[in-house]
């Protein structure tokens, strides 16, 4: 049986046209139950019965195919991976021209694995439920440094396959981006989510990058578009899990 609450509050008012003031004088809450006996409105319930029909056909609609089961892990895993890679495919419009050196993507930013075979515009609604943007960040190699220390820190995260990182005793041992080692005094161009560029999820070396920018594209959009994008030429999405992220 589900509960509403319902609240009774007497607002504050100020009312600049009189020297009166009104001012909150009680709060109450009250839980009432919600039954089957309850008698519902008709037109009300025959909007609802509509809206969630269109619902489930525009969520119904198969967007493309997937060749595997994708779940999330650390130190790294299908559906982290995957997510990592196709970010790593924005377009230079949104970087100022910049190729894109790496991507990052936290774990928990997956609500849920994405099926094999069939997938449903619903499906990566599930997947990807935040409305988290995608911003590009440009930060020093020094700083970049500490986001991999923040990675050793928490066991890993989503991070693009052209990155390795070895990890010991949840301390950073190693860190290559292409094959090279950081460079503390290069300027990198990193694809990531608003809310890691914020410093949450243990980024909070994110925040001293010089510059975020904001692209104006949810994460979830940019994903579908690709799935479609691969159905159109007649291919599933794909990961692979390679050694991107080693646990010593």
């Amino acid at each position: 049986m589900k509960k509403i609450l319902l609240v009774s509050l007497l607002i504050t008012l100020f009312l600049s046209c009189s020297t009166q003031q009104y001012v909150a004088t009680s709060m109450k809450g009250e839980y009432i139950p919600v039954t089957g006996t309850n008698n519902p409105d008709k037109r009300m319930a025959d909007t609802v019965a509509y809206y969630k029909h269109r619902m489930q056909e525009v969520m119904g609609q198969v967007i493309g195919s997937s060749a595997q089961y994708m779940v999330v892990g650390k130190p790294e895993s299908l559906l982290t991976n995957f997510t990592s890679d196709v970010m790593l495919g924005l377009d230079t419009e949104y970087t100022g021209g910049q190729p894109v050196d790496l991507t990052m993507m936290n774990v928990h930013g997956h609500r849920s694995p994405v099926p094999e075979g069939d997938i449903t515009v619903g499906d990566v609604f599930s997947t990807y439920s935040f409305e988290n943007e995608l911003v590009v960040v440009r930060i020093k190699g020094s700083n970049l440094k500490e986001v991999f220390d923040g990675y050793a820190g928490i066991g890993g995260a989503g991070i693009s396959g052209n990155v390795k990182l070895v990890i010991k005793d949840k301390q950073l041992q190693d860190a290559k981006i292409n094959g090279l080692p950081v460079d503390r005094n290069k300027t990198y161009t990193v694809v990531t989510l608003d809310y890691l560029a914020e410093g949450n999820d243990g980024m909070k070396a994110l925040k001293k990058a010089e510059s975020v920018t904001s692209t104006g594209l949810t994460l979830r959009d940019f994903m579908m578009d690709y799935i479609k994008a691969k159905a159109k030429n007649g291919e599933k999405i794909a990961s692979k899990v390679d050694g991107r992220i080693i646990i010593e």
